[in-house]
């Protein structure tokens, strides 16, 4: 049986049936919306990506087109799709390139990955205690309208409970968590840390008063950037680690996008060394934000002690795998009976929800 969201992509996609379609976006949205068009029918009228972000020229058997590349190609018919929500960027470079507005589109419907409604079901009892075990009524609401979102695809939902101010859902801001606050004693731990956007915005919310920042990121790139940024800051308080956090101590392999989507993989190009967080850290930890793209669960489990032993703010991202939504929250709630479970939401889609335990 057809989900509703599925019966509205395809209503909403039959205009294309005759045209050449390209997505605009390669990364993670970029390829979920492929295995949707792949589903409804559309493979043939795939006829690649178009990305400037990483080095790759195949993505699942399609050809990855840079944006200076699209005046070349000069192909009757072309659609253009955009699959990431940085639609008005991506809509504004492609009409810079000759592309007519009429033939960019965006479907936010295909960007939600084709989740079998068996698999909501299955897991019912778990999605309805991690319900239950929510700390207050906007928590509730979001969680109820994650799954909206999933089988109905009602997308909207969430325009009118974005928060702002993500990781730092402190006293005085929308949406604020109650009894989360940050203090001069703060020793912070970043995973996944980017380019140190995180970190930056702990600094000006502490004011720069804290005791220790471990900063944790796999990839080289985004790495490098860390450490120019922490020369700069001549900051002795910022441990830098190159690497993933992990259940376990070991090198596992990786998919370098040079960007925020880097990530641990089943069939990385290359390898990297991740850690147990629980091996590495021995001082108290009072804040853990994870943001590792699909790797929480594990990272958490590496960190077993730390939560157990200092009950540390938790800022998790469980957006990456839909078994997050229930497993992430269900875990920290095992491991730490005493935490108070929250769900908060920073875009006005399934992308960026983090669950809070404080």
């Amino acid at each position: 049986m057809k989900s509703e969201r599925k019966r509205r992509i395809e209503i909403l996609i039959e205009k294309l049936k005759e045209r050449n379609i390209y997505l605009y976006g390669a990364g993670i949205r970029g390829k979920v919306a492929l295995e949707n068009l792949n589903i409804l029918g559309y493979e043939k009228n795939i006829c690649g990506f178009v990305d400037d972000n990483g080095q790759k020229e195949w993505v699942q058997g399609k050809r990855v087109w840079r944006t200076d590349d699209i005046e070349s190609l000069a192909i009757p018919n072309a659609s253009f799709i955009i699959t990431t929500y940085a639609v008005k960027k991506m809509a504004c470079r492609l009409m810079e390139k000759g592309i007519s507005a009429e033939n960019i589109h965006f479907f936010p419907e295909l960007l939600i990955d084709d989740v079998a409604i068996e698999t909501f079901r299955t897991n019912r009892e778990k999605i309805e205690q991690v319900y239950n075990i929510l700390s207050d009524n906007l928590s509730k609401y979001l969680y109820k309208s994650l799954f909206d979102i999933y089988i109905n695809g009602n997308i909207g939902i969430l325009s009118r409970t974005k928060g702002d101010c993500q990781y730092f859902p402190g006293e005085g801001e929308n949406n604020e968590i109650e009894g989360f606050y940050l203090s001069e004693h703060e020793r912070f731990v970043d995973c996944g840390a980017y380019d140190g956007d995180t970190i930056r915005s702990f600094k000006i919310r502490t004011k720069d008063k804290y005791k220790k920042i471990w900063v944790f990121e796999p990839d080289a790139d985004n790495f490098a950037r860390l450490v120019d940024y922490v020369e700069k800051e001549q900051d002795k308080r910022i441990e830098l680690i190159k690497g993933g956090v992990y259940s376990q101590n070991d090198n596992m392999p990786f998919c370098r996008n040079c960007s925020t989507t880097s990530a641990l993989a089943q069939y990385g190009e290359e390898k990297v060394r991740v850690y147990q967080l629980d091996s590495v850290i021995e001082e108290p930890v009072t804040f853990i934000k994870m943001d590792i793209e699909g790797s929480e669960k594990e990272a958490i489990l590496g960190a077993r002690r730390i939560i157990t032993e200092y009950k540390p703010k938790l800022a998790i991202c469980i957006y990456h795998k839909v078994e997050d939504f229930w497993e992430i929250p269900l875990l920290i709630k095992a491991l730490n009976p005493d935490y108070n479970i929250y769900i908060r939401n920073y875009e006005d889609r399934i992308d960026e929800t983090i669950c809070y335990a404080v």
